[in-house]
């Protein structure tokens, strides 16, 4: 078991201990309103971009579904259900008997799985075959729907195209345009904006992780997190925006590739470093993506062709570096000179 795997799974858990909820109060409203209706969907898709508050938002609804049953849903606090509220703790603890959260679990090997397994699908389909404990409603929160291999999505199709009574489905997507056109179908979509910066930095108000971390490098991971207070926390709490300004600087004409290129792949190659390659690869993609669009804006379409083939080059090689375990580092120092190419136009920053 890895550093970065516990850090993947206390991001996957937080949503169930987050008591705030930080805008998103129209979605929200949307949804609730539908349950105090009597008329609500059975199974609601929401999207955005990652760390935007979406699992959130499922949790506080699914609180909310589960403490209030019936026509006591109109009068539920505002705030959502607090933290002392047996409802708040069983979820925390996942051992709600009408709640069923489905996530990548852990093989054989102690390490998350890449993808969610058809025995999540199956643990669920007997959660379903079960009579609600309570003899209300039961929720089952997919986090992140993403994360569904063929097999897992086929099966949550099954469940969605014939829904047990009374069971609510919220699925939690990045990118809802790669799952199954019959699963979109069947859910209700809630699409997620970006926060206000001032939004993020309440969302980010007293958590432990940035006790550490500079105010000015705070401001900074806040401005570029594009509203996303997930993204924000990744920024201000890892080595890759540093060692991206490092790269900058390289392809600014202002440092030496030969130095600076292997001292990156090298940061980045440890096992402790994960998460912070996976970040440093996705500002790599965000510069080359902002030439590209740059590129096309000045009438330069055989340079933007060029940008974009190298982009699709990154994702088959990141996709191969996943898949056959191949060195890190390898791949670092191979991009960076490949991007070391495309460098030809005045300095852009982050886009």
């Amino acid at each position: 078991m890895s550093a970065a795997d516990d850090r993947v799974e206390e991001r996957i858990l937080l949503p169930g201990r987050q008591a705030r909820l930080v805008g998103h109060a129209r979605a929200r409203e949307e949804v609730l309103r539908a349950f105090a209706s009597g008329r609500a969907h059975h199974a609601w898709l929401i999207s955005g971009a990652p760390g935007v508050g979406k699992a959130t938002l499922a949790w506080h609804i699914a609180r909310l579904l589960l403490a209030f049953p019936g026509a006591a849903l109109a009068d539920a606090p505002e705030g959502g259900v607090p933290e002392d509220h047996p409802v708040f703790q069983q979820m925390a603890a996942l051992a709600h008997p009408d709640f069923f959260l489905l996530r990548r679990t852990r093989g054989k090997n102690k390490r998350l799985r890449a993808q969610m397994a058809v025995e999540d699908a199956r643990a669920l389909g007997h959660f379903l075959s079960l009579t609600s404990a309570t003899g209300g409603r039961r929720v089952v929160i997919v986090d992140a729907a993403d994360e569904m291999n063929r097999e897992t999505a086929n099966a949550i199709l099954k469940q969605l195209e014939e829904p047990p009574a009374n069971t609510y489905f919220f699925l939690v997507s990045h990118a809802p345009g790669r799952l199954l056109p019959t699963i979109r179908s069947r859910c209700l979509h809630i699409p997620l904006s970006p926060l206000s910066e001032t939004e993020v930095t309440h969302a980010l108000g007293g958590l432990a992780a940035l006790e550490d971390v500079e105010p000015a490098a705070l401001e900074e991971a806040i401005a570029m997190s594009g509203g996303s207070p997930g993204r924000a926390l990744d920024l201000a709490t890892s080595k890759a925006p540093g060692l991206w300004r490092e790269a900058e600087r390289v392809l600014s004409g202002q440092g030496r590739p030969e130095v600076i290129h292997p001292r990156i792949g090298q940061a980045l190659a440890a096992a402790e470093a994960r998460a912070d390659f996976s970040l440093f690869v996705e500002l790599m993609a965000q510069w080359l993506h902002g030439r590209m669009k740059a590129a096309a804006r000045a009438g330069d379409a055989a340079r933007a062709a060029r940008l974009a083939e190298l982009l699709a080059e990154m994702r088959e090689r990141l996709a191969a570096l996943e898949a056959l375990n191949l060195d890190r580092r390898q791949f670092i120092e191979g991009m960076l000179h490949r991007v070391q190419g495309m460098a030809g136009t005045p300095r852009q920053t982050f886009v």
